[in-house]
C-alpha cells in the first residue's frame, strides 16, 4: 500500500502541475482555452473553474466536510485502533464524524451531520493507507492458537512499543499487567449427601437458577500487586443492598447473563 500511496501522490502532483501550466499558457502565452486544455490534457470545465479561483487551492473532486488535517487525524485513529486490536468499522468512522460536527456546530450538506456511503467511499479513496478488510474474531482464532502465534503477538507488541518510544515500560514490572475473568456459579454443583441405601435417584432441589452466575475480573502486575477486582452481576439494575455489601474500592457492573461482555 506504500507503493500505491506514492503512485497516487505522484499522479495527483502531475495533474496539479498540468493545471498550473495550462493557466500560465492562457495568461502569458495567449493560448485559447480549447488549445490549452488539449495541450495539457485538462478538461475545459476544470480550466474554467481554475481561472475563476486563481488564488484558491486546487483540489480533486468536491469540497470535503473535514479539513485535510482533520481527515489525517481520522486516518491515524483508524490505524492506531487496528494496532491495538480494535479495528474500526465504517459506522464507527461515520459516527465519529457526526459527533465531531455536532459539537463543532459546522454547517455541512450532510443530513443531520451523518456521512453516507458516498462520503465513506470518497474518504477511503483519499486515504490509501487504509482499506476495507474482513476481520477475524478473536474467539475463533483462539481455538487454534499456537506457540508461534503467541510469540508473534509479543513480537508485534514489542515492536509497537519501540516505534512509539515506550519500550522502557518493559523494564518496569509495576507497569506490566495481566487480567482474566472467572465465573462463579450461584447454584454450585451438588456434593455428596446422606440418603437411604438402595435409592437409585438422588435429587436435590436447587435454591437458585442453575444457569445463574456472576463474573469476577482479576488483574495483577508482574511485580505481584493485585488490582481491586470487578464483579459483574446478572441484573438489569443491581439492588442497593448488594451495592452496599461490595467493598467501596471494588468495581461493580451488570449484564443480563452475568458474563463480562
Amino acid at each position: 500500500y506504500i507503493l500505491s500511496y506514492f503512485s497516487h501522490t505522484e499522479k495527483k502532483g502531475k495533474f496539479l502541475s498540468n493545471i498550473t501550466a495550462a493557466v500560465n499558457a492562457l495568461l502569458n502565452d495567449g493560448l485559447s482555452k480549447k488549445a490549452a486544455a488539449k495541450k495539457f490534457g485538462i478538461s475545459r470545465s476544470t480550466l474554467q473553474f481554475r481561472l475563476k479561483n486563481l488564488n484558491g487551492k486546487t483540489s480533486c473532486g468536491p469540497a470535503t466536510v473535514l479539513s485535510e488535517k482533520e481527515e489525517e487525524l481520522l486516518q491515524t485513529w483508524i490505524i492506531e485502533s487496528f494496532k491495538k486490536g480494535f479495528p474500526r468499522r465504517k459506522v464507527d468512522l461515520q459516527m465519529s464524524v457526526k459527533q465531531f460536527l455536532d459539537i463543532d456546530n459546522r454547517q455541512t450538506p450532510l443530513k443531520n451531520n451523518m456521512p453516507g456511503n458516498g462520503w465513506s467511499r470518497a474518504f477511503m479513496q483519499r486515504h490509501l493507507l487504509i482499506s476495507v478488510r474482513t476481520s477475524e474474531h478473536v474467539t475463533t482464532a483462539s481455538a487454534c492458537v499456537s506457540e508461534k502465534d503467541i510469540k508473534k503477538w509479543f513480537s508485534e507488541i514489542h515492536q509497537y512499543l519501540v516505534d512509539e518510544k515506550l519500550d522502557d515500560i518493559l523494564q518496569d514490572p509495576t507497569r506490566l499487567f495481566n487480567g482474566d475473568e472467572t465465573e462463579f456459579s450461584l447454584c454450585p454443583k451438588t456434593k455428596t449427601v446422606i440418603a437411604p441405601k438402595g435409592a437409585k435417584d438422588i435429587y436435590e432441589v436447587a435454591v437458585g437458577n442453575s444457569k445463574e452466575n456472576l463474573t469476577v475480573m482479576f488483574t495483577f502486575n508482574a511485580a505481584g500487586d493485585m488490582c481491586h477486582p470487578m464483579v459483574i452481576y446478572n441484573y438489569q439494575r443491581i439492588p442497593q443492598d448488594i451495592v452496599n455489601s461490595v467493598p467501596s474500592n471494588w468495581g461493580i457492573g451488570h449484564s443480563e447473563s452475568g458474563w463480562m461482555k
